[in-house]
């Protein structure tokens, strides 16, 4: 029996259809594993942590549009956050942030690799799409987890759980900067 993907084109065995961008590759199944030179690279250079200090509490807005640049300028990007609501929630939100945005991903269920640009994770860190960028949702319990990532993003708020963040990167080994902040023209 012959599966249709929209109609028109059958779908070839281990494609999955999507309709806004057609056939894509199922992902193999297992975790990827880092090879031994990028373990060395990374031993070498420590991974940049930027941090985004914001005004308020809420990081979510604030994320989506990290994101999305980020998607825009053809990285892959890993989302952390700790638990499966705020995941969900995020995964929602990332989809409808913007009237005009498009920024395709798959919340990870934890199972293979993923071929998506963008993944939402929860629970244990992993990076199930090869992503060069690590943007961090809420709270990542040991920062020593995010090393296998060249380039992460972080958020410190006005909320007293988020004071100590650059101390704590720092301890942990990476390398720590603050984006500067444009002042705005009357």
């Amino acid at each position: 029996m012959q599966t249709f993907c929209d109609g028109a084109r059958a779908m070839p065995p281990g494609r999955l259809c999507y309709p806004d961008a057609g056939l894509r590759p199922v992902a193999a199944a297992g975790p990827r594993v880092m090879t031994e030179k990028e373990a060395r690279e990374r031993k070498e250079k420590p991974a940049k942590v930027v941090l985004h200090r914001l005004a308020g509490t809420k990081k979510a807005l604030d994320a989506c549009r990290l994101v999305e640049r980020f998607y825009q300028s053809g990285k892959r990007v890993a989302v952390f956050l700790s638990d499966r609501g705020r995941a969900a929630m995020f995964d929602d939100y990332l989809w409808t942030f913007a009237q005009n945005s498009f920024v395709p991903h798959v919340l990870w269920d934890g199972q293979g690799e993923a071929d998506d640009p963008v993944v939402v994770v929860t629970g244990t860190l992993a990076n199930p799409n090869r992503a060069d960028v690590l943007v961090i949702g809420d709270h990542l319990g040991e920062p020593g987890q995010a090393s296998a990532f060249p380039e992460i993003h972080d958020f410190v708020t006005a909320s007293p759980e988020d004071q100590g963040k650059a101390k704590a990167w720092e301890a942990a080994g990476f390398a720590v900067a603050e984006p500067r902040r444009s002042k705005k023209q009357p």
